[in-house]
């Protein structure tokens, strides 16, 4: 039977000093993490306010739709105040549009992206709920990096 050879305290002294690194290099992820977050926050709710002000409507026509996993996509074509033809999807739609082939609905757009940013007038643009989603996963992030650094120096000491 083989016994434990006992370690020697200078190894131990690495070995806590070597666990508070590893933490505050956890603590340092984990707060670069959670501000990464919050300035995506702080990017959403811009660029709602942004769509808010400069975006703009026009009249489409719906010219394809595509159901998919979770509910529908709608292909429409319109034109821009600019003059430019524009076809474009409007995404995830979670219920039936109630739209078919060669109906007019009312379209926002932006003027700088009108082909990849555009949503449906009838459903307000909102983002404020994945702004404060962002800020609250943010705040969750740093406390939680706080806290595994905190306990991990507490069972040090």
């Amino acid at each position: 039977m083989s016994e434990l050879v006992p370690v020697p305290a200078a190894w131990e002294h690495r070995r806590r000093g070597l666990t508070t690194r590893v933490a505050a290099w956890i603590l340092a992820a984990g707060l670069v993490l959670a501000l990464a977050v919050a300035f995506e926050a702080v990017a959403v709710q811009r660029t709602g306010s942004r769509l808010s002000t400069s975006g703009q409507e026009a009249p489409a026509t719906v010219t394809e739709i595509l159901p998919h996993r979770s509910g529908y996509n709608v292909q429409v074509r319109f034109t821009t105040a600019d003059g430019r033809e524009i076809s474009a999807r409007l995404v995830n739609f979670p219920r039936d549009p109630g739209l078919g082939v060669g109906d007019r609905l009312r379209v926002g757009y932006d003027p700088e992206r009108p082909d990849a940013t555009l949503w449906d007038v009838r459903d307000p643009l909102d983002y404020t709920g994945s702004a404060i989603f962002l800020a609250a996963l943010s705040a969750v992030l740093a406390a939680a990096s706080f806290l595994f650094f905190w306990v991990v120096r507490r069972r040090r000491g």
